[in-house]
């Protein structure tokens, strides 16, 4: 990133949107943006890109893997989460208060050397319907993944049962290291 025709990359842009640039980095981009029109566009792009993100997550609108460090900063800003942890193979009596803004389900699987994961879920209001999540972003050393549940579809629903089960994605197919059964019963009032 020497001259200001050589564009920057989008990973980059990422990296230093996400505060993983040293200080020296951030100021080459700073001054690359502005002396570029392209990159400041892209960059521009990317901020109301977030404030759509945002404004989806918080009017629970998202159904998404993620990162426990985001869940912390939604908390950290305010936000009202509800969270259950789940063992492999375990299962929980859960509900949704009129106040909860984000729903995380924290699935607790092997993941060490785990190199692709999907997820499938099942629920008991659309019987034999098999809905399929692949590619799912995780951190192997975590031993969990984070689950945003879409809470404005969850808050109208009956009591249902949901099975999530978790897939290594290997050579040759993929194997379940992680079933998981959600309970769930409408807020009382």
């Amino acid at each position: 990133m020497s001259a200001a025709t050589e564009h920057l990359s989008l990973s980059l842009l990422l990296q230093d949107w996400l505060g993983e640039t040293d200080s020296a980095t951030r100021e080459a981009i700073d001054a690359h943006l502005m002396a570029c029109d392209d990159c400041g566009a892209l960059f521009d792009d990317m901020l109301v890109l977030q404030q759509g993100v945002r404004t989806a997550l918080r009017d629970g609108r998202l159904h998404m893997a993620a990162s426990a460090r985001l869940v912390d900063r939604l908390v950290e800003q305010g936000l009202r989460v509800r969270e259950y942890h789940v063992p492999a193979g375990g299962s929980v009596n859960c509900t949704l208060a009129p106040q909860d803004e984000v729903l995380v389900s924290r699935l607790q699987a092997p993941l060490a050397g785990v190199e692709g994961l999907d997820l499938v879920e099942e629920s008991s209001l659309a019987p034999g319907e098999r809905l399929l999540a692949q590619d799912l972003p995780f951190d192997p050393r975590a031993g969990e993944l984070v689950y945003l549940v879409q809470a404005s579809l969850l808050r109208p629903q009956p009591a249902h049962t949901v099975q999530l089960t978790l897939l290594a994605r290997e050579e040759g197919g993929s194997r379940e290291i992680g079933r998981y059964v959600f309970h769930h019963s409408p807020w009382p009032g």
